[in-house]
């Protein structure tokens, strides 16, 4: 683990280097505390970017548990930085940004997360594009897994692809490679623990688009992927191959859509303690947003898919996902959303809890606001409210959780 992981740093590290040095064009930052702001030319070419956020939140189910309940208060601090080298034909930017977690009582909680963050892009006789884009987290959430646990995690997800586009067709091609690792020897299903999940993933993808109308395209794609877990044997790696179709671009005069919907199959090798029943069936991603007047934006989203498992003999589970947000434009200095969404995991055999045993289920109900005023160019306040409730089919993974938060923001 700690070779591979070493590897990742690596890796990202030359990534980042190649992005500071090379002679390419604007790309807008990914990080949202950092573009739109004028930021400081320190060369010809490159111009830095700079933001600090400081944020107070109270939390009424830290540990995110069905009973007994922890209240906190949550202070976070978020420097971040930025750089975009801007040249001809080509784009480039990178940008890292650091959260320090610091709870009022329950201190054990405290910790800090990091993303880095790289894309560039590469323009060669007018029709080929080369890009390269790679995310690097290294996170706490006990959102973010299925027990609701504390676990460490870190993730690089790097891709390069390319992209060539004739007339109404165009052809877009990648190889995507992404390590997730736990961080944690406890064990989830004995004798195998969480640092036995560490997964390497391997994916090819291919589409081909055709543009019927002006600004919208029809496309058809293909993903085949490859999930290793190369700690253990005793947990199944798995291949699979999914086929969607789909529209992007502007649909009608005030909507735009990304969709695209399909299959998927996917096998998973034997296993004397893990699951391995396979996956077929159907998949989609995206959504489209819809402008009813110039400061209204309503978007939507839809999604299924397949996930790897860390909830006792289990291999996967499907999650399945509605959103909506509604996005207003008061002034051109003070806007909100509001949003709401509805989840479904699905796992696909029995498990027993407390004396039980059925098959799980959890439904997601999210919803809540925000409302945000940017004083000046390099300074913005913002309130914001989140409510999360999980019904699961075993009371012991059911939780309600609100979040109220203010937070500042100063940048350049």
């Amino acid at each position: 683990m700690k070779k591979i992981g070493t590897g990742r740093r690596v890796l990202v590290c030359v990534m980042l280097l190649l992005f500071l040095f090379s002679n390419m064009s604007y790309a807008q930052l990914i990080n949202i505390d950092l573009p739109d702001r004028t930021g400081i030319k320190v060369t010809k070419n490159a111009v830095l970017h700079g933001a600090f956020k400081t944020s107070e939140t109270i939390d009424t189910n830290i540990y995110l548990q069905n009973t007994d309940r922890k209240v906190d208060s949550v202070t976070v601090l978020s420097p971040s930085c930025g750089i975009e080298i801007p040249s001809h034909s080509s784009i480039v930017s990178a940008d890292y940004q650091t959260d320090i977690f610091l709870y009022g009582v329950n201190r054990t909680e405290d910790h800090v997360d990091q993303t880095l963050r790289g894309l560039a892009e590469m323009g060669f006789a007018d029709f080929y594009k080369f890009t390269v884009k790679d995310i690097f987290r290294i996170f706490t959430s006990r959102a973010a897994n299925e027990n609701s646990l504390r676990l460490k995690q870190e993730i690089n997800d790097i891709r390069g692809g390319i992209l060539a586009e004739f007339n109404r067709l165009a052809l877009d091609a990648g190889y995507t490679n992404r390590l997730e690792m736990y961080d944690s020897t406890d064990p989830f299903l004995r004798p195998l623990t969480y640092e036995d999940k560490n997964r390497d993933v391997n994916v090819i993808d291919t589409t081909v688009s055709y543009r019927f109308w002006p600004k919208t395209s029809a496309f058809l794609e293909n993903d085949i992927g490859f999930i290793n877990y190369y700690n253990t044997s005793q947990v199944p790696g798995s291949y699979y191959d999914e086929v969607f179709f789909g529209f992007k671009g502007e649909w009608f005069a005030k909507a735009n859509v990304n969709f695209k919907a399909g299959f998927k199959y996917q096998e998973y090798d034997k296993s004397n303690i893990i699951a391995d029943k396979a996956y077929i069936g159907p998949v989609m991603k995206g959504g489209f947003n819809y402008s009813p007047t110039p400061d209204d934006l309503v978007l939507f989203e839809f999604d299924r898919e397949i996930y790897e498992s860390t909830y006792s003999n289990m291999n996967y589970y499907t999650a399945n996902l509605f959103g909506f947000t509604w996005q207003h434009n008061f002034t051109r200095k003070l806007y909100s959303n509001v949003f709401a969404s509805y989840q479904l995991h699905n796992y696909p055999s029995e498990s027993r809890e407390n004396g039980e045993t059925a098959k799980r289920y959890d439904n997601y109900y999210q919803a809540g606001a925000n409302l945000k005023y940017d004083i000046r160019k390099w300074v913005s306040v913002e309130a914001k409210y989140a409510y999360v409730n999980r019904d699961s089919r075993f009371d012991i993974y059911s939780y309600a959780d609100h979040q109220m938060t203010v937070c500042g923001t100063i940048g350049f």
